[in-house]
């Protein structure tokens, strides 16, 4: 009786406590769900290395995702990728022209190429209006004609002013150390300095005519010319006029460069700049008798 009562229903129970028993079981319950799986899939299976043979049932079955198909990738959404944002096709395609000078930035819409020079530089947005444009670009020339003569000028009065001065029995106005007089070194107080500036003025009034006069069209269209080329380096073609504008303009940037190089290293350093370099202004045996002297 007592063995009897043992039914089918307490198997399990018996089975629960066997470990192996239940390890068995577990195996066998994944491999009916891996033959499910392989019988109905609820996708088709992946083999990019091609670990499944040809004759294999699987492949046979039709089972195996061929590899030239999209496996199953959603192609109506497009992935963007982060560097094309600095792409300057990207931004072509997209009807913007990027600045020559900062790829990274859109060319403004007025520097389009045609004036001299223009290389879409204009990160602070000065030419934001046709008027402002040449307003700015009459500006520009004007001050690259001046650093280019200030960069001449410079050395020129730091080697010859006071041998020049000393002679014809005027005093001598370079500062400290020989340095040519300026804002940074409190050069331009010295009295004969207001007999400079009245004469200063006046000439750079006289350039102003050109800009003063209505109907001078000339002038307007094209800023800087002001109708003196005596010895006709300019040349008749627009395509040498062009180049020669250029070759000014970007002389004159460098020109202003160096003029602002000069009045900070001068400051800075308590000497002349024809002192600081001598191999670029002086005689080569006198710049290499002062290099090999300091």
């Amino acid at each position: 009786m007592k063995i009897s009562s043992l039914s089918f229903a307490s198997i399990p129970m018996v089975t629960a406590f066997a470990p192996g028993a239940n390890h068995a079981a577990v195996k066998h319950s994944n491999l009916n769900a891996e033959a499910a799986a392989l019988t109905n899939p609820s996708k088709p299976l992946f083999d990019p290395l091609g670990l499944y043979p040809e004759n294999s049932p699987e492949r046979m079955a039709g089972l195996i995702l061929p590899l030239e198909t999209d496996f199953g990738r959603d192609t109506s959404k497009e992935v963007t990728d982060p560097l094309r944002l600095y792409s300057d096709q990207s931004q072509l395609s997209k009807g913007i022209e990027m600045s020559p000078s900062l790829p990274f930035v859109p060319r403004p819409a007025l520097l389009d190429g045609t004036l001299p020079g223009d290389r879409g530089f204009d990160p602070f947005n000065f030419s934001s209006d046709s008027n402002a444009l040449q307003w700015q670009r009459r500006a520009e020339i004007k001050h690259a004609r001046l650093a280019m003569l200030a960069a001449v000028g410079w050395p020129v009065a730091e080697l010859l002013h006071t041998k020049i001065a000393t002679a014809i029995g005027l005093p001598v106005l370079l500062a400290s150390g020989d340095r040519v007089p300026s804002v940074l070194n409190d050069g331009l107080s010295h009295a004969a300095f207001p007999v400079f500036w009245i004469g200063a003025v006046a000439a750079a009034a006289a350039f102003e005519i050109c800009e003063v006069i209505e109907d001078n069209v000339s002038c307007k269209l094209n800023p800087g010319d002001m109708g003196f080329d005596p010895l006709n380096l300019g040349g008749k073609r627009d395509q040498r006029k062009h180049f020669m504008s250029e070759a000014e303009l970007f002389n004159g940037r460098l020109g202003m460069l160096a003029i602002t190089g000069f009045a900070v290293q001068e400051w800075f350093l308590n000497n002349a700049v024809v002192n600081q370099i001598p191999i670029f202004f002086k005689p080569i045996n006198v710049a290499l008798e002062q290099l090999m002297g300091n």
